[in-house]
């Protein structure tokens, strides 16, 4: 776990020097952007009955509060849309429908591009694992107020298991201070 966050510190540093070259002529102003997800989650050595599950429907939420020019804070939160266990060190752990929640802190590199990173808590009926999750986002602006965005994310769940997250998320900006 200290060595993931290490390396992810590292890739944070060095997209924050790397792109340090671009050039800014606007003025930043604080805005709210609020997103929904629509993706698939690959949890290795998950399994429904005797089947292995290869994805999961997932389905997620994202508010964005841009505070920076360069840096905003988030509230994400998914659900997996399906049962299933995963086994950890010989044992069968169920998962039912779990819904996980995170703060992120999301560094933007570039205009369309962003890196985050943040602690979190899955819950689920029989138990709350305590996670940490980062990822990478880039996004195609259609207009002015409104995104589609590609999103990579893994999860790290108290070295129980992982997910990983693929999906397309629609981005709309609903405040911006005047």
């Amino acid at each position: 776990m200290k060595k993931t966050l290490l390396i992810l510190f590292a890739l944070l540093g060095f997209a924050k020097h790397g792109f340090s070259q671009e050039e800014v002529s606007e003025v930043h102003r604080p805005k709210i952007r609020a997103a929904i997800l629509m993706a698939n989650s690959h949890v290795p050595n998950s399994f429904e009955g005797e089947k292995k599950v290869i994805l999961l429907p997932t389905w997620g939420f994202d508010v964005d509060y841009f505070f920076h020019r360069k840096w905003s804070v988030a509230l994400q939160g998914d659900v997996k849309i399906q049962s299933f266990e995963v086994e950890h060190e010989g044992i069968s752990l169920e998962r039912s429908y779990p819904v996980a929640f995170a703060t992120v802190i999301h560094y933007h590199a570039l205009r369309h591009w962003s890196f985050y990173v943040g602690p979190g808590y899955e819950l689920e009926k029989s138990e709350n694992l305590f996670l940490i999750k980062f990822g990478s986002e880039y996004s195609f602006e259609i207009t002015e107020d409104f995104e589609i965005a590609l999103n990579l994310a893994f999860e790290r769940k108290e070295e129980v298991y992982d997910a990983w997250t693929f999906g397309v998320a629609f981005n709309k900006k609903i405040w911006e201070k005047k």
